[in-house]
C-alpha cells in the first residue's frame, strides 16, 4: 500500500480509502468480508457516510481488533428517521445520531468528524457559527473526535469553509468528469438537475477548483475525494445513464487521475464486494500505461472542441502565467470588452505578452487546445 500525508495533521492515510455507500443494504458477512479484505490490503481510512443502523453495527463488528490500526470518519448533520437517512440540522436528532454512531461502531472516538453535506452559504454560516461547530469542538476537546472537517459538493462553499480556518479536512468530489466539465454544467449534471447556464459575471466570480486546491495546499487542509468514479458513470462497462459516454475509464485510471493532485490525500470509493475492492487495489501494481488517463482527450475533445475548461492542467508555466485566467478573460472580452475586464487583465502578474510559446501548456491540455495561441489572442484583444 502507498501512504500519503494527511495535510499538516501528521497522519498518513492509504492512497485508497473506502466509503460505505454500496454496502448500505449488505448483510454482516458481506460487510465484514469487504472491510477486512481492505484492512488486510493496507487500507486504513474508512468513511462512514451514514449508512443504515445495521450497516454501522456491521462495521463495528468488522473493525473489532483493528480499530486502532485505521482512521475512521463519521458525519454530524444527519440522522435516521424510521431507519432512513436524512440530512438535518436538528440539534437533538443529530446528537442522538452521534451517540448511537459511537455505540454501534463500538468506539469512543472518530478520527475525522465531518460537518455534513453543506452546499449553501446560509447553511455554512449556521454550521460554522452555530451549535454544530460548537458541538464538534466539544467532541474534539473531550477526545471523541480528533479532527473537524466539512463535506460539500460546491467549490465556493469549500473555499469559504477552508478560509474560515475552522476546517481541518475537506471532503469534496474529485474525478475527471467533475473537474473537466465547465463549472456551470458540472455541478448540475453531477446532481441530476436541469443545467442552467451561469452569467459571464457569475462565471468570473466563481472560484475554480484549481484555486480551491491551491488554498488547501497553502493551509495544509487535506482533501478526501468523494465520488471518485462519479457514481460509476465514468467507468467502462457501466450501465447506461445520464452521463454515459462522456468518459469511459478503469478504476485504476480514475484513481491515478485523482492522486495526481498532491492536495488529495485519498479517494474513498464505495465497494459492494471484495471483487470491486480488488479492481481499485490494482492501482498499486498497475503499469504506467495502465495508469495513464490521457484517453480523456479522445472522450471529451469532440464534445468541447476549442473550449478551454479553465482547469489549469496546462500548468506549470515557465513564465508564471495563469493560463486559465488569461484565457477566461479573453473569452469574455471577445463577447464584450468592458473596463472591468481590462482592469482584471492589467492586474495580472504575467499575461499574454509574457508567453514565450514553448508549447508545454498545449502538450498538457486534456482537450488538445492550443493554449499558446490563446495567449496570442489575449495579447491582441487587450493590447499587451
Amino acid at each position: 500500500m502507498i501512504y500519503r500525508e494527511f495535510g499538516k495533521t501528521g497522519m498518513k492515510v492509504s492512497a485508497i480509502g473506502m466509503g460505505c455507500e454500496y454496502v448500505w443494504t449488505a448483510d454482516e458477512k458481506t460487510v465484514c468480508e469487504v472491510v477486512r479484505a481492505a484492512v488486510d490490503a493496507g487500507v486504513n481510512y474508512f468513511d462512514l457516510f451514514v449508512g443504515t443502523p445495521t450497516t454501522r453495527e456491521h462495521y463495528g463488528e468488522a473493525l473489532k481488533g483493528v480499530r486502532e490500526k485505521v482512521y475512521l470518519a463519521g458525519h454530524l448533520g444527519c440522522a435516521d428517521i424510521e431507519g432512513q437517512y436524512v440530512k438535518t440540522r436538528d440539534e437533538e436528532l443529530c446528537q442522538e445520531f452521534m451517540q448511537q454512531l459511537y455505540e454501534k461502531l463500538q468506539t469512543d472516538y472518530l478520527d475525522v468528524l465531518f460537518l455534513h453535506n453543506c452546499d449553501d452559504l446560509e447553511d455554512l454560516d449556521h454550521i460554522l457559527n452555530g451549535w454544530m461547530y460548537s458541538y464538534a469542538r466539544e467532541l474534539k476537546e473531550t477526545g471523541h473526535a480528533k479532527l473537524i472537517g466539512i463535506s460539500t459538493h460546491n467549490t465556493k462553499i469549500a473555499m469559504e469553509a477552508v478560509k474560515s480556518g475552522k476546517i481541518e479536512v475537506l471532503m469534496f468530489p474529485v474525478n475527471p468528469l467533475f473537474n473537466l466539465l465547465p463549472q456551470d454544467t458540472a455541478d448540475a449534471r453531477m446532481k441530476g438537475r436541469e443545467v442552467k447556464e451561469m452569467t459571464e459575471e457569475e462565471k468570473a466570480a466563481y472560484p475554480t477548483k484549481q484555486e480551491l486546491y491551491a488554498l488547501c495546499e497553502e493551509m495544509g487542509v487535506p482533501i478526501v475525494a468523494m465520488k471518485p468514479f462519479a457514481a460509476g458513470n465514468i467507468l467502462k462497462d457501466h450501465e447506461e445513464g445520464r452521463l454515459k459516454g462522456l468518459l469511459e475509464l478503469t478504476p485504476v485510471q480514475c484513481i491515478s487521475y485523482i492522486l495526481s493532485f498532491p492536495q488529495v490525500a485519498c479517494p474513498v470509493p464505495g465497494f459492494a464486494s471484495v471483487e470491486e475492492l480488488e479492481q481499485s487495489l490494482e492501482y498499486l501494481t498497475a503499469t504506467e500505461q495502465e495508469r495513464d488517463f490521457s484517453e480523456i482527450n479522445d472522450s471529451l475533445v469532440g464534445k468541447f472542441a476549442n473550449q478551454c475548461m479553465y482547469c489549469n492542467h496546462c500548468q506549470p508555466c515557465p513564465k508564471q502565467i495563469d493560463i486559465a485566467e488569461v484565457t477566461k478573460l479573453a473569452d469574455m472580452a471577445e463577447k464584450e470588452m468592458t473596463e472591468d475586464l481590462k482592469k482584471r487583465y492589467q492586474s495580472l502578474d504575467a499575461s499574454g505578452k509574457d508567453c514565450i510559446h514553448c508549447g508545454s501548456c498545449t502538450k498538457r491540455c486534456p482537450f488538445g487546445i492550443d493554449a499558446s495561441a490563446n495567449m496570442q489572442r489575449a495579447q491582441k484583444l487587450f493590447g499587451c
